[in-house]
């Protein structure tokens, strides 16, 4: 049993490709949603002592972009960071990390999520750095090769989603059907302000690209010593220069005043005006194939985070806890049928705690299709109706390394809205991978 709880939960919207949001890199986004996070969990900033964030797309981003968002943030140097990579499942990757390494008594307090902007994927030129002697060079687009493409049967995800849905005998209506009742609940819950505990709304700005603009900047924090050394010793008596002296103010991806700005405060890509019958209108992606544009997620930019801690700590330091993590599942299978994989991980993690589907009150399963969702429910024995009650990726978009963190402040929020109980938050990933977290509230 793990002994992490969580403490604070942030999101920022998705965008849509080329959308809102694509003028912020994803440590932008990252940053944007760790300094809510913080700020919810009424932590001072000084006490996390270590980031982990996943990231899928990380050409051209620069060296370790966890590293990076801590310092958006205003974190302190002293602060350890790493960047996972576990495709779509880069960010429950993370938080399960950050559980695991509170649990082993390594830090007390972690803050954890996942970011993408896949509008700002770059494309790749192979073999430029030794030469072309003669004839063409292929642009590789880095978001299709590093995020979906399937690198041991070459094609993309949705081809494979098709041939694996014809297999599993999902027709196009089931899957339609499912994608609009994604977009509805979406909507609904947007609407209703059941989102209000996740999406920190965004003032993206105008003229100043890159920046957000916020009411004051974040609380700055201070330079920690690892308590682990048992003090302060010369090892660490050092001052940086001034040359090597960090300006935050030119460097934070923030702005403050009277700035001119666009506020971004819902998911681009929730449709509601959706119906089955436009749904029904759209191609197959592929040749005699049922997934199309409209029943699969599309391509995104956005972050989630988490600040966790050890329950011990935060109760000896008067923390509400939100939620506790309970424990982390992980399974591979066939690299094509991801469709099997997040029901085979919550699987895990039932059998572990001696659970049924019955004793889970609120399921997550995340869209990266609406094939996936509806097998994993089907595979795991539970009504679709009870998955994804506030909508899901079809509708609000798969940033692909933050949408694992989506659905664990997602599981956290429902089950705080109905009083408590146990959730799973459960999440396929290219290369034929599945991951899933169980979750108490109260």
């Amino acid at each position: 049993m793990s002994s992490t709880v969580v403490l604070g939960i942030a999101r920022t919207p998705f965008g849509k490709l080329g959308g809102a949001l694509a003028p912020l890199p994803a440590t932008t986004l990252g940053a944007a949603a760790l300094v809510a996070a913080i700020e919810r969990a009424g932590i001072d900033p000084s006490e996390i002592e270590h980031v982990v964030f996943g990231e899928v797309l990380q050409a051209g981003v620069g060296q370790n972009p966890a590293r990076q968002v801590l310092f958006k943030a205003g974190l302190a140097k002293s602060v350890t960071a790493e960047t996972v990579n576990k495709v779509c499942a880069s960010g429950m990757l993370a938080v399960a990390s950050a559980m695991r390494t509170i649990d082993a008594g390594a830090y007390k307090a972690v803050a954890a999520g996942g970011m993408e902007s896949m509008s700002n994927a770059p494309y790749l030129l192979k073999e430029a750095r030794s030469g072309y002697r003669f004839g063409d060079g292929t642009l590789i687009d880095a978001m299709i090769y590093d995020g979906l493409w399937d690198q041991y049967f070459p094609m993309t995800m949705s081809t494979q989603g098709a041939i694996v849905a014809n297999e599993l005998a999902l027709s196009r209506e089931e899957q339609d059907r499912f994608a609009f009742e994604s977009h509805r609940r979406a909507a609904a819950a947007h609407d209703a302000g059941n989102f209000a505990d996740e999406i920190v709304p965004l003032r993206v700005a105008s003229k100043a690209r890159g920046k957000l603009v916020l009411d004051r900047l974040p609380k700055r924090g201070d330079v920690r010593v690892p308590a682990s050394v048992g003090g302060r010793s010369a090892v660490w008596d050092h001052e940086p220069s001034e040359r090597f002296t960090l300006d935050y103010d030119s460097y934070a991806p923030f702005v403050t005043g009277e700035v001119p700005h666009a506020l971004v405060e819902r998911d681009e890509a929730v449709r509601p005006d959706a119906s089955v019958e436009t749904l029904a209108k759209l191609k197959p992606l592929d040749r005699d194939g049922t997934i199309t544009a409209g029943n699969a997620p599309g391509v995104n930019d956005g972050a989630g985070a988490l600040i966790l801690a050890d329950a011990e700590y935060a109760k000896a330091h008067g923390y509400e806890a939100l939620a506790t993590i309970i424990d982390h599942a992980t399974v591979a299978w066939d690299s094509p049928y991801i469709a099997l994989t997040p029901a085979m991980a919550a699987q895990k993690l039932m059998d572990k705690h001696h659970l049924t589907a019955s004793d889970v009150h609120v399921w997550e399963i995340n869209e990266a299709f609406s094939a996936v969702a509806i097998t994993s429910a089907r595979n795991l024995g539970i009504d679709v109706e009870n998955v994804n009650r506030f909508g899901g990726a079809v509708a609000m978009g798969h940033p692909i390394g933050a949408s694992g963190a989506r659905l664990t402040g997602t599981v956290i929020n429902q089950l705080r809205r109905r009083g408590g109980g146990l959730g799973i938050a459960a999440i396929c990933s290219g290369g034929g991978q599945g991951d899933a977290l169980l979750i108490r509230v109260g």
